[in-house]
């Protein structure tokens, strides 16, 4: 009996302590406009935003504005017009990390290739010294993987604990993301070796 309680608690206990973070969250991302507008992708709503002069590096307690939501969702459309707005790019939440990265991790191309056109930037490391690379490896989205690599990613990086690029695709187990790292790997190696001779 004692055991079956004690289960019941920690199974209520663990519900209350999962909930309480995101009905926190979910409060502060709905008082503001401009978060809520972008991450919907209400184009009409962002632009009337836009207009009227809303704050475009409002955050919510994480640190995540309008862009890093967007980014989040995908919303091309309303990222289109932030960025035509000038909001920056560059702008970490309080884990570090840019709206790239968040693009990159869920496997966004069209918003991560709309953001390398406004130079965000393709190395840009979170506090675990992971990258918009890493996470898109990791998350074995290959679109991505590419569209990285052809902006100038560094493929030979490593995070803090000091996993590769490469270790955190072979992690994701996507066979098309690791042979392409290993591709770009060994011809990066074979043109480092080639001026290194020069």
């Amino acid at each position: 009996m004692t055991s079956r309680l004690t289960s019941r608690l920690l199974t209520v206990f663990g519900l209350l302590v999962f909930a309480a973070p995101l009905a926190a969250q979910t409060d502060v991302f709905a008082e503001d406009p401009l978060i809520v507008a972008t991450y919907e992708n209400r184009v009409a709503k962002v632009r009337e935003l836009i207009v009227r002069q809303y704050p475009l590096a409002r955050s919510d307690t994480d640190g995540r504005t309008p862009m890093l939501w967007g980014a989040i969702q995908g919303s091309y459309d309303a990222l289109a017009l932030l960025l035509e707005a000038e909001a920056r790019t560059s702008l970490l939440d309080k884990f570090g990390n840019s709206a790239l990265y968040y693009a990159a991790e869920n496997g966004h191309v069209d918003v991560v290739e709309l953001l390398l056109s406004y130079e965000a930037p393709v190395d840009q490391e979170n506090r675990d010294g992971r990258t918009p690379l890493m996470s898109a490896t990791r998350n074995g989205h290959l679109e991505v993987v590419q569209a990285l690599i052809a902006a100038g990613a560094d493929v030979g990086r490593s995070d803090y604990t000091g996993r590769t690029v490469l270790d955190l695709a072979r992690d994701g187990r996507s066979r098309k993301v690791v042979q392409t790292l290993e591709t770009v790997s060994y011809t990066h190696l074979r043109a480092h070796e080639t001026s290194l001779h020069l």
